[in-house]
């Protein structure tokens, strides 16, 4: 992403982040989150209207684009952002709960339907600063529970998998590793450096390492199951 545009500079106005001004004033918030070389961009709006949204924004002319048009009608945000081919808004009268859990980053919109819609992690508090925007503009019956124990497993048994899988991967080239290997073509260096690596480490304490790494990641994942984090809720009935 080019860095001259960054999420705070396209923040449509002073009071973007803010949630205890005026209840009318909407709560626009804009972040970005990174994943290896690729950079996604959202946007969210607060009124007491309801939460419009738009995610996983690809191209930061795109936002760009957007963010000044809802400058220049802001009374029109979210109409704005809902008119996008990605775009969501979801009327107070529609929504069901919003739910926040701290320890595992994870903010939940769920309609009176049933449909979950699982706002993407920032990396500056944004989930917290939209469930206190919910809680401001549209209020909600408030409350706390237990996460449930899919919640409290999804992140570390994405971690177990890849553990396995580039763990079992870096156990065999361990195993087929041969200082006299000459390499050629296309990424010759990254294979000789895999190969030195699994020459020097050897499949026994290749396989205790990832070994290790997998138990660590298990005994935290049970950990939590046992000590289950609290998850914060929003209740909305009916209108």
């Amino acid at each position: 992403m080019n860095d001259e545009l960054t999420p705070e500079a396209l923040v449509p106005s002073e009071s973007a982040t803010d949630v205890t001004g005026s209840e009318h004033d909407p709560t626009v918030m804009v972040w970005s989150t990174s994943s290896g070389d690729s950079t996604l961009l959202h946007v969210m709006q607060i009124d007491p209207t309801g939460i419009a949204w738009l995610l996983d924004i690809k191209k930061p002319k795109v936002l760009e684009e957007l963010v000044g048009r809802i400058n220049a009608q802001p009374d029109e945000a979210t109409a704005i952002i809902a008119a996008e081919s990605k775009g969501t808004f979801l009327p107070r009268a529609e929504l069901s709960r919003v739910t926040y859990t701290e320890g595992l980053q994870q903010l939940t919109i769920i309609d009176q339907a049933g449909k979950k819609q699982k706002i993407t992690e920032g990396n500056e508090g944004e989930h917290r600063q939209i469930f206190e925007a919910v809680r401001h503009h549209l209020g909600g019956t408030a409350g706390e529970e237990e996460a449930d124990a899919w919640s409290v497993m999804q992140g570390p048994l994405l971690g177990l998998v890849l553990t396995a899988a580039i763990g079992g991967f870096m156990i065999f080239l361990s195993t087929e590793a041969d200082p006299s290997r000459e390499f050629s073509g296309r990424r010759s260096g990254m294979k000789k450096l895999l190969n030195w690596l699994g020459y020097t480490i050897g499949p026994t304490w290749m396989s205790i390492i990832v070994g290790g790494i997998f138990l660590v990641i298990f005994a935290s994942m049970m950990h939590s199951l046992i000590k289950r984090p609290l998850r914060e809720f929003l209740a909305f009935r009916p209108v």
